[in-house]
This record gives structure tokens, sequence and C-alpha cells, in this order.
């Protein structure tokens, strides 16, 4: 008998490599905050089976094909191996019902080794083939009756929105009853086992979404398998599935199993391709951790869906309602949704689109839907108009600011302009100076030439011993000379006064001018808030009617 330490009842004896890769997946799943909706519900290309049903009336086959070599250290073989595992899966009844049909066919060619002499041996048969119901036991993602309004505090704040829910840790629970079936004489199964033997299998599913971190899906399986034979068979199965985008799908899983006859621990990894909504095409590589025997497998698979399915059901983020939509007008809405989406993108905090899944989980009567479906209606209306809101007036701030910095442009440009101007004026009165300074030092240096300055001496010296002359002579003359020369003071006092006048005015019509200017973009301040405050009114207005109007449909309706 081959043990497996994962399967020991104490962890502190299980391989590191085992209990890292555990560990690893266990967190990786608990890092997720947003789920997977793609819209055909396949199991490949793990081997676990998710809690959800493929829906009503769907009929969904999954296979592939798989590669590989083993290697048994003990009994010196090598084996190569062929395996087609297939699925038939269909919704019956009701939406948490399926039936569906596992199995797989192996064949292999082994070389085994004994003393000089090489043995080949060929093996073909069926592995397994598995008849069985799976019925969703408990959903958390099904919107409870009483929550009927949106969370509008949540829609406001960032940290409410995005904060870790721990209610987001409780999974989806199924469970599967099976019954196996084995022909007589099967190479890959126990001697002594029944042809028929019981498998039952409890399944957990945890969806988690983020805006910036895509989808993840996590996945567990509980397995007991061949109960009523001489070998039972343990198990569990983890899978952890990530979306890269809209159309590929990463996926990481580990399996371990534990009977008498065999025991191994399996590591997976691989991805997806959505080619549309009803086909998706796989790969994935499979490995072990022990060389009695070691496997390396790798396979490529497809899961197409014939969907004969009427509704789908909208499954929205955590914050909102779930509803139910005619396929033609989910769609419709859906556009709609999208061309919103992407013409506000811009705005934080305020991302409103919804996911939909193939599943539906809550089953109501007609009125009931047509309920949810108005109510949904409303809610989108709302949102839009939200959206429009916020939008204006993040255009209206715009808009002022940009006329402000158009104001302080042309304040800038004026200011500039003076100053260019009084620059000039000081060159100007510069250069005049300077060339009456030039004129002034050209005339004094042509008199200086000419002796004109000894004449002019002389005459100035006749002319005051002509006024001592006439001092003596006639003292009333030199009084009224000295009145003349008041006279004279006084007015030249006048023109002084006259300047100083022109100059106080220069400067009152300059303050004027500052005062205007001042006056006049408080005007436009004061008209722009008038205009804003009209436009908000007139918005209130509008809001109000439209209140009025839709109480007054509600009456009609009533």
């Amino acid at each position: 008998m081959i043990k497996s330490a994962i399967f020991e009842p104490n962890l502190l004896n299980m391989s590191p490599k085992s209990l890292l890769l555990l560990v690893s997946l266990f967190l990786l799943g608990l890092t997720a905050s947003a789920q997977y909706t793609e819209k055909i519900n396949t199991n490949r290309p793990g081997t676990s089976q998710g809690a959800f049903s493929v829906g009503n009336n769907v009929l969904q086959l999954e296979g592939g094909f798989g590669f590989g070599k083993e290697k048994h250290k003990l009994f010196d073989t090598k084996t190569n191996t062929f395996n087609f595992d297939y699925t038939i899966r269909y919704g019956l009844l009701i939406e948490q019902l399926e039936i569906n049909l596992n199995g797989s066919f192996r064949s292999e060619g082994i070389k085994q080794t004994v003393g000089a002499n090489e043995e080949k041996i060929r093996r073909t048969d069926f592995e397994y083939n598995t008849i069985g119901v799976k019925y969703l036991i408990y959903d958390p993602y099904k919107k409870p009756k009483d929550q009927d309004s949106i969370n509008y505090d949540e829609l406001k704040s960032w940290k409410e929105r995005y904060r870790f829910k721990w209610k987001s840790l409780i999974p989806a629970v199924s469970a599967y009853v099976g019954m196996n079936y084995v022909n007589t004489d099967n190479a890959f199964t126990f001697p002594t086992d029944q042809t028929i033997s019981p498998k039952i299998v409890v399944m957990t599913q945890n969806n988690w979404w983020t805006s910036n971190a895509g989808s993840w899906v996590l996945v567990t399986n509980l397995i007991i398998d061949k109960i009523t034979t001489d070998n039972p068979a343990y198990g569990w199965i983890i899978t952890s599935t990530h979306t890269l985008n809209d159309k590929w799908a990463v996926f990481g899983e580990y399996q371990g199993q534990k009977s008498d006859f065999y025991s191994d621990n399996i590591l997976r990894l691989g991805g997806a391709y959505l080619f549309n909504d009803d086909l998706q095409i796989d790969a994935n590589i499979a490995t072990n951790f022990k060389d009695t025997p070691s496997i390396f497998r790798v396979s490529v698979g497809a899961s197409y869906r014939f969907d004969w399915h009427k509704k789908d059901e909208i499954i929205e983020k955590p914050g909102f309602e779930s509803g139910i939509k005619n396929e033609e007008e989910l769609n419709e809405k859906e556009s709609d949704s999208l061309s919103i989406d992407r013409e506000f993108e811009e705005i934080e905090n305020d991302s409103l689109k919804l996911e939909k899944t193939p599943f539906i989980n809550e089953f109501e009567d007609s009125s009931i839907r047509e309920a949810m479906e108005k109510d949904l209606d409303e809610r989108r209306t709302a949102q839009r108009l939200e959206r429009e809101r916020i939008e204006k007036e993040k255009q209206d701030k715009k808009d002022d600011k940009k006329f402000q910095k158009e104001e302080r442009r042309r304040l800038k440009r004026e200011a500039k302009e003076a100053k260019q101007a009084e620059k000039a004026r000081i060159k100007a009165e510069k250069e005049k100076q300077k060339m009456i300074e030039d004129i002034d030092a050209e005339l004094d240096k042509m008199e200086q030439d000419e002796g004109v300055d000894d004449e002019l001496k002389k005459i100035d010296e006749e002319l005051k011993k002509l006024e001592e002359l006439e001092k003596d002579v006639d003292p009333k003359k030199e009084k009224e000379q000295e009145e003349e020369k008041k006279k004279v003071e006084e007015e030249e006092d006048v023109d002084a006064a006259y300047d100083k006048l022109q100059k106080e005015q220069a400067k009152a019509k300059k303050e004027e001018e500052k005062r205007r200017k001042k006056e006049e973009k408080k005007r436009l301040k004061e008209e722009k808030k008038r205009k804003k405050e009209e436009e908000k009114r007139k918005k209130e207005e509008e809001k109000k009617k439209k209140q009025e109007e839709k109480e007054g449909d509600d009456n009609n309706e009533g």
C-alpha cells in the first residue's frame, strides 16, 4: 500500500512542498475580490466540479485528450499514457439541479526491465464511468427578499465599496451523488472492486469581484468514492481560477487522493480561451510529487453547450440587487450601460456596470419578475442621471477655471503692455535730454572758439556798473524793479502749481481707471454667480417636475 503524506491526520507530517503548495493556493483564493462571470459555465480545464449547474434546459459537452509519461522507481517501469476524458451535463427541471455523466478512457504502453530483458505491456480500458445528480443547496449570491434599495452610502464612499467584507468568505454549497460503473477484469481498478459503487461529493464555490484585480473563483471538492467496496477512496480538490481579460483565464489546481489501492498528490496548471459564448478551448499540464510513479501529463480540450435556456439572471456586484431580463432586452440594456460607462469612465468611484452570469438562482412568478425588471430600470435611470449631474458639475468647474485663467492672462498681458509703453516713454525722454545736452555742449564749444565769452563777461560787468549808477540815481526805479522781479517769481510759482495740478489729475485718472476695472471684474463675477444659481434653480425645478410626473404615473398605474 502506498501512503500519501497529505492524508495523514497530523499536518506536521506533510512534505514541505505539499504544505507550501496548499498554503499558497489557499491564500491565492483569499486575496481575490471579484467573481468570474462567463457565458459558458464549465468545469474544465480542471477536474473539480463547480457548485453551480449549467442552467435549466442546457446541454453541455466537455472533453479533452491527454498525453503523458509515468516512471515507477521501485518497479523500474516507463509508461506512455493516452487519456480521453468526457463529461455530459444537462440542467433538468429547475435551475439548481443538474444530471451528468463523467468518464475517462485510458490506453497505456508499459516498458518494464526484468534483469537483461525488457517486457512490453499494453493495457486499454475505461478508468471509470459515473452518472450522478448535483443540487445547489445554498447560494450566498442570491439577493435577500428584504433588500430592495440601493446603499447610497456605499456608492458614495470608496472605502465602503472596496473594504473587505467577511460575508464574502461564505461559499455556495452543492451536493453530488453518483454511481460508478466499471466492467469486470478492469486493469485500472482493484480486482475485488464491485461493478457498481456509490460516489459522494460536497462542492463549495466562492466568487469574488474587484474593478482593478479582475475576477477570481475558488472551488473545493470533498470526495468519498467507492464506499461499499473493500478499497474506498477519499480525496479533495482545490481549484483557483483567475480571469486576465474577457477572453483569457488561468487556473491552478491541487488534487489529493488516498486509498489502499492508490494514493497521490497532483498539481495542475493551465489556461482557457473563450472562443464565443458557447465554446471554450483549454489546455493544462499535470505533475505529482513522488516517484512511485512520477507523473507528467499534457492535456488539451474544449467545452461546448447547446443553450435552449430562455432566461438569464443578472447577478450584480455587492451593493446592488439582482434582476431577470429577457435575452433581447437584456442585450439592448447592456449595450446602453456599456456606452454610458465609456462616456463617463473618467468619473472616479462611480463604476456602476453590471456583471452577468449564466446561472439563475431565484424562481418567482411573472409579477415578481416584472417588478424586478421595473425596479432595475429605475435604478439604472437614477444612476445615469447621477452620472450626468457629476459630469455637469465637473464641466462647470472646468469652464470656471478656464475663464479665470484667461482673465489672469489678459490682465497680465495689459500690465506687460503698460510697462513696455512706460519704458519706451522713459527711453524717449532720455534720448531727448541727451540731444539737448549735446546741442548745449556744441554751442559752448563754438562760443569758446569765437571768444564770445570774454565779450559777454565785459558786457555783464558794464551792465552791473550801470545798475549801480541807476540805483544811486533813482531809488524809486530800483523799487519798481524789485516789484517786477517779485511778480515774475509769482508767475513761476503759478506754473509750478499748474504742473502739480496736472500730475494730480493724471494720478486721479489712473486710480479711477483702476477702480473701474475692479468694479467691472466684480460685476462679471456676480453675473456668473447669478447665472449659476439660475441654472441650479432650473435643474431643481426640472427634477421636481420629473418627480411629480413619476408620482402621477405611479398613481395612474395604481
